[in-house]
This record gives structure tokens, sequence and C-alpha cells, in this order.
């Protein structure tokens, strides 16, 4: 893996995390020094998480996590629903036995982890759920185009998902819910409970801003809080 690379991967997972906050300005020399490396690749991996919009580059002033507004949460939350719903139906036609065996699969480990409180492997089934419908569609472009904002969705839900875990149990249920439509041979409730499923965290309360443009007050980290971060 190239270190442009590396740095792509631990700037991301730590803002996917919470690690890195909504909209705090992040200092490319301190996050180099803690990757122990150069700024150059740090520049780079700026760059590419800029195209997967998970941090701004403003000119003169500096480098911020996004800071997703109400506005953006449900553009991106259309846009996932919108080629779930499609890799849904393609999917079912090219490889039906197979989605219908992974999600089933998947089941059980989310209720499982659930029960554990095991928020890490819930997600890591959750995230698989999903995928049978992208991955599974014969599409190659589907892929790619939910690459775009499957990160940032990501982050969401793992702020959403602080807590309690009721919010992993309305999931969990709708889960359950889906596969049981697509059981019955009913695509159609299966794609609308599907797209309800993905357009719930509009209703969620977040403490974002309703219109886009706004950023939080930026952070000044130390080195020492970078080195923890990425250690």
């Amino acid at each position: 893996m190239s270190l442009s690379k590396l740095a792509f991967t631990r700037i991301r997972d730590a803002i996917v995390s919470g690690d890195l906050a909504f909209g705090e300005r992040l200092s490319e020399v301190q996050i180099a020094e803690a990757l122990e490396m150069s700024k150059a690749p740090v520049r780079t991996a700026f760059l590419e998480l800029r195209d997967r919009r998970l941090v701004t580059i403003v000119p003169q002033a500096g480098t911020y996590v996004f800071s997703p507004s109400r506005e953006d949460v449900y553009e991106m939350s259309s846009f996932r629903a919108i080629l779930e719903t499609a890799g849904m139906r393609l999917s079912l036609q090219a490889a039906r036995a197979t989605v219908l065996d992974t999600l089933a699969t998947t089941i059980p480990r989310m209720e499982k982890a659930l029960g554990e409180g095991n928020w890490k492997d819930y997600e890591a089934a959750d995230m698989e759920y999903h995928l049978a419908f992208i991955n599974n569609s014969g599409n190659s472009y589907l892929p790619q185009a939910y690459d775009l904002t499957a990160p940032a969705i990501k982050a969401l839900r793992v702020r959403l998902q602080a807590g309690t875990g009721a919010y992993r149990k309305q999931s969990f249920g709708e889960h359950k819910q889906i596969l049981r439509h697509l059981e019955a041979g009913d695509p159609d409730q299966a794609a609308e409970a599907l797209r309800a499923h993905i357009m719930v965290i509009n209703e969620a309360k977040l403490d974002l801003p309703e219109k886009r443009g706004s950023r939080a007050k930026a952070l000044n980290r130390s080195l020492e809080e970078y080195r923890q971060i990425f250690r």
C-alpha cells in the first residue's frame, strides 16, 4: 500500500469512527508527523478525501472534515435509496438465491451482536446485508456509485447509533421485515421498506445545520492528540 493510500485510509477511518469531528480543521503537518510520513502523501490523501466528500479544502484557509447539513443528509440518503432499491431489483433477477442466502445469514449475526452490545460486529453484518443488493446486481457501475457516499453515510450512522442502541434495535426489525417481503415474493413491498429504512436517518436528532456552508468551530488538536487517534 502506498503512503498516500495509507494516509487516506487512516484519515477516512478516523472521520467515519467519529475520532475526527464534523467541521474540524485538519493539520497537514501534525497528521503527517503522527503517521510518520512526509506532508506530500497526506496532501494527496486530502485530495482523495475531498473527492469522496469527506473533507472540504478551502483555499487560504485549510482542510476541514465535512460538516453535513440536513440538506446534505437528505440528498445522500435519497441517492443511497435510489441505488439500493435498483440494486435490489437487479440482484433478485441476477442472483436471487445468493442474495436471499446472504440476507438470511446476516440476520442472526445482527441479532447476536445486538444482544451482546457488539456494535462493530453489528455494523459489519449490517453492511454485508446492504452490499448484497449492490454487489450482486450484475452492474459494475453500481458499486462505484454506491462508494461515493457510503463512507459519509456511515459516519452519520456511527454518530446516530452512539449510546443506548435503540436505533440499532429499530434497524434490526426493519432488516427482518425487508427479508420477509422478499421471501414472500413481494419485491415492491421490500423496496418500499428498504427506502423507508434508509430515509429514517432524516428523522434522527442529530445536531446539524439546516443548510450547507456552516462549519463547526475549528479544534486545535495537539500532536499528541493526533498520535492517539492514529496510533
